[in-house]
């Protein structure tokens, strides 16, 4: 498990790798929309989640708020390629970080793009 200090140094393709090492699997960007999710709103590219709002390209997660690429959480708010955790706030490869850091890595991301 990597700490927060190392988590806030990766760059988006080493986060997205380290993700998929501690996932072991595959993600599934052929989808167009949701699919097998119940109870979701304003959510896009998940399968079978439910509960969960403003997500995108998770499966599997349930109670979620504004998380991406996570799979198999439950109760999490903005979260970013975890997996199989619960109750966790502003996390990034399973590893809390901070709200103000959190915001500081998500928007380093996206500008990457």
């Amino acid at each position: 498990m990597k700490t927060a200090e190392q988590i806030l140094s990766m760059s988006k393709q080493e986060l997205d790798e380290y993700a998929q090492e501690l996932r072991k699997i595959e993600k599934n960007k052929d989808n167009v929309s949701c699919s097998y999710c119940s109870n979701c709103y304003d959510c896009s590219y998940c399968s079978y989640c439910s509960d969960c709002y403003d997500c995108s390209d998770c499966y599997d997660c349930s109670g979620c708020s504004g998380c991406s690429d996570c799979s198999g959480c439950y109760h999490c708010s903005d979260c970013y390629n975890c997996y199989n955790i619960s109750n966790s706030r502003f996390a990034i490869c399973n590893v809390e970080v901070g709200e103000e850091a959190y915001i500081k890595k998500m928007k380093e991301l996206n500008e990457s793009n």
